[in-house]
């Protein structure tokens, strides 16, 4: 059993696909699967599904995996400490993101990361909150944004949240709607129309706000992409919520309109509870910079 063995069946559980495992760790499709099959016969166990949609972990997989994944933590962060004991700063980290922070709040924050950091490998991987979330417990990701209400940090055990940007939730409608001359809508008032629901990870918040409301949306789309969600609006085909992070900066034949009451999503940076030096060195910078983005004022919070 090899590091590499382990670190090319952590990749193929995240990606599900032997092909974008291979990209991702700069190898071939071939390699892997040879790689994996003589990890299997060493355990004696099979470890993956193999099928036309792509690979699954068996129960015995999803064991290994977990195992892989500790292993892997470990020896990445004793690397990175015997490093910085000789004063060179070297390693990777894995940062797991959701899209609208992808999209706009952290390029600057790795760009800015990189320059202080020449000598660190970061990897981004961008899933929904639930999948970035799961990354995070299982040791997948080293780092993560999540959204959260403001009173609300749904984070695995032990670990630490620093809040990090803050953004509102802006009603979505088509330019020459009727609605689309006023200065703030309530959900409501969307509830009378066909909705667009995003499945990217900000579902939950929206349906927390149409509950608050007391009002049932009607949910003719469920869509994961924010530029598709924008184009199916401007077609006229339903109106949507996003937040403001998630809106690019030209979005033609779409108008935002902020909501009544006022609603918030808060972006949290997220530490496991043993993180490796790179992961609290990326949180430090990425804290201390926050792109001026308008923050909220809590404290770092810690899950139970």
């Amino acid at each position: 059993m090899t590091f590499t063995q382990l670190r090319i069946l952590q990749a193929v559980a995240r990606t599900g696909n032997m092909t974008r495992a291979a990209e991702e760790l700069a190898t071939t499709q071939s390699a892997v699967s040879h790689a994996l099959r003589a990890l299997e016969s060493e355990l004696g166990v099979a470890l993956l599904v193999r099928g036309n949609q792509g690979v699954s972990l068996t129960a015995a997989g999803r064991a290994v995996c977990r195992r892989a994944t500790l292993i892997l933590t470990q020896a990445e962060a004793l690397e990175q400490e015997v490093a910085a004991i000789r004063g060179q700063e070297r390693g990777s980290l894995r940062v797991g993101v959701i899209p609208s922070a992808n999209a706009r709040l952290l390029p600057p924050i790795l760009r800015r990361f990189a320059e202080a950091h020449p000598r660190v490998r970061p990897t981004v991987m961008e899933g929904s909150d639930n999948e970035v979330l799961e990354w995070l417990e299982t040791g997948a990701a080293d780092i993560a944004t999540v959204s959260a209400a403001v009173d609300e940090a749904p984070l695995p055990a032990g670990s630490v949240a620093r809040p990090l940007a803050a953004d509102r939730m802006l009603a979505v409608l088509p330019s020459g709607h009727e609605l689309s001359v006023r200065h703030s809508l309530s959900v409501t008032e969307l509830a009378r129309h066909p909705f667009i629901m995003s499945t990217g990870g900000c579902e939950p918040l929206i349906t927390a706000i149409a509950r608050a409301a007391g009002a049932s949306l009607k949910c003719h789309y469920r869509v994961r992409d924010t530029n598709s969600i924008l184009a199916m609006v401007a077609e006229g085909l339903g109106l949507s919520i996003v937040p403001e992070l998630s809106l690019p900066a030209h979005h033609a034949g779409v108008h935002a309109i902020p909501l009544e009451p006022a609603a918030e999503r808060v972006i949290l940076l997220a530490l496991p509870a043993d993180p490796l030096p790179t992961a609290t060195a990326f949180a430090e910078l990425a804290t201390a910079h926050q792109c001026g983005l308008p923050m909220n004022s809590r404290a770092v919070s810690q899950a139970p």
